[in-house]
């Protein structure tokens, strides 16, 4: 599997988990790393070397935006081999249970291309949607 969910309620530390995990790969990982937020807030915390981008500045701000948005880093840069995106949901501007679709593109996309992707998904561990588990 190609994708890795970092799942939790909001607040309960999955920026902070996804931080260390990019700067970890930074290390690890032969290829580009990519950050994908949509706010500036946690780049100062991300090492230099990662390729670090705002999707609200970029103006992507639903699912077919976002998808068409990696699609062009990763045709850009044959080089990339993990993405990390931190908040897809707020990205999309919907909610993770109806985002389904987004995670099958992301599978396909990282089995195709040998990417690895890491996304975190904000909603209580409780209501997770069932096609998120085989992630987890």
């Amino acid at each position: 599997i190609m994708i890795t969910i970092i799942y939790g309620a909001k607040g309960s530390g999955k920026t902070k988990k996804m931080i260390d995990a990019v700067n970890a790969a930074v290390d690890k990982t032969k290829g580009i790393v990519v950050f994908l937020s949509d706010t500036n807030r946690y780049m100062p915390e991300i090492r230099n070397q990662v390729k670090k981008i705002n999707t609200a500045e970029s103006e992507v701000f639903n699912e077919a935006e976002l998808v068409g948005f990696i699609k062009g880093i990763i045709a850009c840069n044959n080089d990339v081999s993990k993405v990390f995106i931190d908040g897809a949901h707020r990205m999309c501007n919907k909610d993770v249970a109806d985002m389904e679709t987004f995670f099958e593109w992301v599978c396909e996309m990282g089995a195709k291309s040998s990417i690895e992707f890491v996304v975190t998904a904000s909603k209580d561990l409780s209501e997770m949607p069932e096609f998120l588990k085989k992630f987890i």
